[in-house]
């Protein structure tokens, strides 16, 4: 079964989001309506040729939906971007599934591996998405052995054009699938010509790329939160968030049906989606009667059809009764996940399940523990960060107390022995590679190499 590939740090999400919108609004503005015509060097290639409409059966009560791609404006200006990412290694890894310990290193900065934002295993290696501010924004580098890392050229016709942000990649088994989105950057209200759709990507070796349009009545999302994309059982599920979703499901990641509105509950407001080895797992809050909102969480086995009424996650211990809540996203493993939600107060909430359905609250942060700082709010949030790749789960805690656990399931863990040049307390955003974990503090990124065992 595939799974989920975007890896999600409890805290890393929003940030990561506000760097892409900010870098993106600077070197973007022009690029994009011409981005048919570029290479990520700037010379003028032959613009993609439109794949041809595909005419997939019609699936009450969903839509069938045509997979043209859109013409790009023929006439723009050219448009200078960066180099191209280079070419990187990474340590073996490590022949046994089971790490045993991490080997920090402090990466230069210039290192390309500092780039990388998310990995995804598939059945003939690795491919990394990474992010930059300039073009191309989101770089992608392909592995046969997770060790050799090699560049994909974007800004040809068989390959992403330049400045899509990348959702999410993952292997079908038949194709790997990529989900894309571009961004308006000409103002209120933009033109119509500047609406640029939401792409799916298929490509039967990770370094070429076919597009396909997911639906040209896929609603215009709110800028600064882009489509949710969730891979399980039944292929690729794509969702708008907020209250009133709007989703979409292929099973080929080229044929795409646009399912109803209504197909969550009215009073659901969605923060996140995963796709898990039985299903999906949709998280976010639920308006009650008195205006609150709770912590909840929705199942479906297809994709399709989900319950009328959310799940809602238990109460946390010494939280206080009343207190408003909402799950902000899902840390996933092979055999459980762990939900991290945010209070009104500004208190972190984690709960734990074995299927997206049974939670139960985890009120010490297990295996980080709360903050030891005093003041208010002090031992309201965990010390650390929770990091995934939809097999193994990852707990790390920097400073002068570091400590790295894995688990699968979130509640049993392992403790990992931990040596070199040790992350500052600050580093929060992690990225779990083949072969180790990547943290950042923003401005200074470690490389922690697995040891086998």
């Amino acid at each position: 079964m595939p799974d989920k590939p975007i890896l999600k740090t409890e805290r890393v999400t929003d940030d990561v989001r506000g760097r892409r919108m900010a870098g993106l609004v600077i070197v973007l503005i022009v690029a994009l309506v011409g981005i048919a015509l570029v290479k990520p060097w700037g010379s003028p290639v032959e613009p993609a040729p439109p794949v041809a409409p595909s005419q997939a059966p019609v699936t009450p009560p969903s839509v069938s939906l045509p997979t043209t791609v859109p013409v790009m404006p023929s006439t723009a200006p050219s448009v200078t971007v960066g180099p191209l990412p280079v070419a990187f290694t990474t340590p073996m890894p490590p022949a046994s599934a089971t790490w045993a310990g991490l080997r920090w290193q402090r990466l230069a900065p210039d290192d390309p591996l500092s780039l990388v934002t998310s990995v995804v295993r598939w059945r003939r290696g690795s491919i990394a998405v990474g992010w930059v501010a300039r073009l191309p924004a989101t770089p992608v580098w392909t592995s046969a052995d997770g060790t050799h890392w090699d560049p994909l050229l974007f800004g040809t016709s068989t390959t992403f054009w330049p400045g899509l942000d990348i959702l999410g990649v993952a292997d079908l088994q038949t194709d790997l699938v990529a989900l894309t989105e571009t961004v308006q950057f000409c103002g209120e209200p933009c033109p119509l010509t500047y609406v640029l759709p939401v792409l799916s990507w298929t490509s039967p070796d990770g370094r070429r790329w076919t597009p396909h349009l997911l639906s040209p009545e896929w609603p215009v999302t709110t800028r600064g939160r882009p489509p949710l994309v969730a891979f399980g059982p039944a292929g690729v599920l794509v969702a708008s968030s907020g209250p009133v979703a709007h989703f979409a499901t292929s099973s080929d990641g080229s044929h795409w049906h646009l399912l109803p509105v209504g197909g969550f509950p009215a009073r659901f407001a969605l923060t996140d989606l995963r796709g898990t080895a039985t299903g999906y797992v949709a998280v976010g809050g639920w308006m009650t009667a008195d205006g609150r909102s709770e912590a909840a969480s929705l199942w479906s086995s297809d994709g399709r059809q989900w319950s009328e009424m959310p799940t809602i996650l238990p109460t946390i211990p010494g939280a206080g009764s009343g207190v408003g809540s909402a799950v902000a996203s899902l840390v996933v493993g092979r055999d459980g996940m762990v939900a991290v939600g945010r209070g009104i107060t500004g208190a972190t909430f984690w709960w734990r399940s074995p299927d997206g359905q049974r939670w139960a609250a985890l009120p010490t942060f297990p295996p980080l523990g709360p903050t030891a700082c005093t003041g208010d709010g002090c031992g309201s949030r965990p010390n650390g960060t929770l990091v995934s790749d939809g097999q193994r789960m990852v707990a790390l805690r920097s400073g002068a107390d570091a400590g790295v656990w894995t688990s699968t399931d979130g509640l049993t863990w392992q403790r990992l022995a931990v040596t070199g040049d040790m992350p500052s307390d600050q580093a929060v955003n992690a990225v779990l590679l083949p072969g180790g974990v990547l943290l950042s503090d923003r401005t200074t990124t470690w490389f922690g190499e697995a040891q086998g065992q």
